[in-house]
């Protein structure tokens, strides 16, 4: 196997196509962490407000270098808040609404996950806001929305994956619904919630009036595009009720599929049809002409099933899973390895690619991130990494003094 390949610095001879774009970050947790991430990565400048001592949610949830708690080494505020610059502000302050309320003027867009209302109790709802600049999009992030019975109700992501549908077809069909792991159903509403603010920012320019965007975390998950709306709709007009399961909807094209273990791993094999069926026999069957003869062609399997399977598992699991990967990628049979952190981070592919970018952090020290989700001329750069708290709070302050507001240089344009 050859070295990795070194990781690509980021590009920076040209401006990125999000340039010109700023966005204040008033959201303390990892929805509209990510959704600012994303126009912070292209070239934007998002000022992340931060409250006084602690600082954003996501600084204090691990993991930490050698679980030492540390609001500026938290992996996750690392890896959220890329490109962006601190201030804090204390928000029950006069001065710093007053500041923030200044900031605003100079914005293209504000988004913000407080509970519903406690902005307008704070007198920076979005009518302040845009008073201050009628252009400005003001994105909305929170459970159930901004208004409805369930408006004032708190939620974790277990509670938004209930309620919003994922877990209903999560699981087998037999067993309690299953979560989906990690943060995954706040990463789908923050790419949800920066679509949206995007489109907001397109429209101001264009209709030289801004925006109020209400995201629900419930309804961002219910019509998704991961089966949801479509079970809604069937149950809508026939009553089914989608089950959980192998069978289900989203997997009725699958004849035959799962996780098998390998020597070293596990493999995860899908068979959709007749010709992926005969490639996988002909493979694992060759030189055993009794084998191939009892099931080539023979996608629907019977009394024989258990055979097939005890067959199957040896096979797999005599071979190391990147040797099955290959093997099968060679006689176009999908199935893939399933690899962990450490050999994802290994990968001769992504290395090569330049799938992780290099940045030194003051406290952090030296960091990969992940780079680029897609590759395209003035996309993706690492200008720096997560900032510490309050890091650019006077140089933010000093901008201020001879900022010109958003409205007004529209006007003179």
């Amino acid at each position: 196997m050859t070295e990795p390949a070194v990781s690509r610095p980021s590009s920076t001879d040209e401006p990125q196509v999000l340039a010109g774009i700023r966005v204040i970050d008033l959201s303390r947790w990892a929805a509209g962490e990510f959704a600012t991430k994303l126009f912070a990565d292209f070239g934007a400048d998002v000022i992340k407000v931060e409250k006084p001592g602690e600082g954003s949610y996501t600084r204090h949830w691990g993991p930490f270098p050698g679980d030492k708690p540390d609001i500026e080494a938290s992996a996750l505020y690392l890896h959220l808040n890329t490109n962006k610059r601190s201030i804090v502000l204390d928000l029950h302050q006069a001065g710093d609404r007053d500041l923030l309320l200044r900031l605003a003027a100079t914005a293209d867009a504000v988004v913000e996950s407080f509970r519903p209302g406690h902005l307008e109790r704070l007198g920076l709802g979005p009518a302040e806001l845009q008073a201050a600049n009628p252009r400005l999009v003001v994105t909305r992030i929170s459970p159930f929305g901004q208004d409805g019975p369930y408006r004032d109700y708190e939620a974790t992501g277990l509670v938004l994956q209930a309620m919003g549908g994922p877990m209903h077809a999560t699981g087998e069909a037999d067993r309690d619904p299953q979560r989906k792991p990690g943060l995954l159903e706040h990463y789908t509403i923050g790419r949800t919630a920066g679509e949206a603010t995007l489109a907001g920012i397109f429209f101001a320019k264009r209709a030289g009036t801004g925006s109020v965007i209400d995201i629900s975390g419930q309804e961002v998950l219910l019509a998704g595009a991961d089966r949801r709306a479509s079970y809604l709709l069937a149950a809508a007009y026939s009553g089914a009720n989608a089950p959980r399961g192998v069978r289900s909807a989203h997997r009725g094209a699958a004849t035959f599929t799962g996780p098998f273990p390998a020597a070293d791993g596990y493999v995860m094999i899908y068979i959709t049809n007749q010709e992926f069926w005969n490639r996988l026999i002909r493979l694992i069957g060759a030189g055993n002409q009794p084998f191939l003869d009892k099931f080539l062609d023979r996608i629907h399997l019977g009394d024989d099933w258990d055979e097939f399977m005890t067959y199957l598992r040896a096979w797999f699991a005599a071979r190391p899973k990147l040797e099955l990967m290959e093997r099968c990628e060679a006689a176009r049979i999908p199935l893939t390895a399933y690899l962990g952190m450490d050999e994802l981070a290994a990968s001769e592919h992504f290395r090569g690619r330049g799938s992780f970018v290099p940045a030194n952090h003051p406290v952090a020290g030296p960091l990969e991130y992940i780079g680029a989700p897609w590759r395209m001329r003035g996309g993706y750069q690492l200008r720096h990494a997560a900032p510490l708290l309050d890091e650019h709070g006077e140089q933010i302050r000093a901008e201020l003094e001879s900022a010109t507001p958003r409205s007004a240089s529209a006007s003179a344009s």
